[in-house]
């Protein structure tokens, strides 16, 4: 029992490390990838323009630390966790899940980055690409943005664990994402907004957890619950 929770905690530290070399990994991707689109853009709308032109330099981050578990992996597959505290084993159950999650999340993400960069095979720089190959540049660094950004929600789910605690909030873990401007925007649009709360509001009257009224947050559009603000809280 000593060795194997010695065992864990030395993996579980590892792991706390592992997580916020990702987290700012994560962050630089997409710091990156924002800077791609930017750059490819402006090479669509200026064919022709050189690399030291451009507004920025086309770089990609593909890195990210796998969480270990080899020592949980063990104690599953003995007797030990039979002999450990229920909370003890619930605890360690949701942070090998957790972890695991965000890591499959991270999965797309590189196959992503790998179609991207593809055209590194045969030229290192951009401005050599055909319009057509630019485009499909483009649309393929839109879909990483979106993948890389839903990884970063995985990470903060991780993260409102207490032991890999603290970490940037839910919108700061994925900038250069317009979501919530578009949240913040939607607010202001009363007429749409109403519509859009109806719908949502319709479509949770159905959940087995109640009404609609008691999943608002306590958010109110017109003085009627709005269950939509449920969506933008993180």
């Amino acid at each position: 029992m000593g060795e194997t929770r010695t065992a864990l905690h030395e993996e579980h530290q590892e792991n706390i490390k592992r997580f916020h070399g990702n987290v700012r990994s994560h962050l630089v991707a997409l710091a990156l990838l924002h800077d791609n689109l930017r750059a490819l853009m402006y090479l669509r709308d200026h064919p022709g323009t050189p690399e030291a032109k451009l507004p920025g330099a086309v770089l990609w981050s593909i890195f990210a630390d796998e969480p270990l578990q080899a020592a949980w992996s063990t104690a599953e597959r003995t007797n030990i966790l039979e002999l450990m505290p229920a909370a003890e084993v619930r605890n360690l159950t949701t942070d090998y899940t957790q972890l695991n999650y965000a890591w499959q999340l991270y999965q797309p993400v590189l196959a992503a980055l790998a179609r991207c960069t593809a055209y590194q095979r045969h030229t290192s720089d951009v401005t050599t690409l055909s319009t057509a190959a630019v485009a499909q540049l483009i649309d393929c660094t839109e879909q990483a943005q979106a993948l890389e950004t839903v990884y970063g929600d995985g990470l903060s789910v991780v993260g409102r664990n207490t032991d890999y605690a603290p970490v940037p909030d839910w919108w700061r873990m994925i900038p250069f994402f317009q979501m919530q401007d578009s949240a913040s925007r939607a607010r202001t649009n009363a007429e749409a907004y109403a519509q859009t709360v109806s719908d949502v509001d319709a479509s949770l009257a159905g959940d087995p957890a109640g009404p609609a009224k008691d999943l608002s947050c306590g958010a109110t559009v017109n003085g009627q619950p709005a269950a939509i603000e449920c969506l933008f809280r993180k």
